[in-house]
């Protein structure tokens, strides 16, 4: 669930300038509406990006790609949570810019 979310901004902003990640942001909208509207997500997006990305991290190192995998929610989660607080901080210190 949480994958959508954080994929909806990311793929929002490289789809502007690669064709590729249009069709990703588009999965992800539709996926944060279904889920906002608390219907079940019909693409399989979270899935999708789930299996492409614990590959690429087991090229590397098979252990950490089966370790990612398991707790893929966890770790996305603490990214998002991550995500909101750099926001707000960035927010934070831009106002105070504006400000003086």
């Amino acid at each position: 669930m949480v994958i959508c979310f954080i994929a909806l901004g990311v793929f929002a902003i490289l789809g502007i300038f690669s064709a590729k990640y249009r069709a990703y942001f588009f999965e992800a909208a539709d996926c944060v509406f279904k889920k906002a509207t608390l219907r079940k997500c019909t693409t399989s997006f979270d899935k999708k990006m789930k299996v492409k990305i614990t590959s690429k991290v087991s090229i590397v190192n098979k252990s950490l790609g089966a370790f990612v995998f398991k707790k893929f929610e966890a770790i996305s989660m603490i990214l998002m949570i991550i995500m909101l607080i750099t926001l707000v901080w960035s927010a934070y210190l831009s106002g105070i810019a504006v400000y003086n």
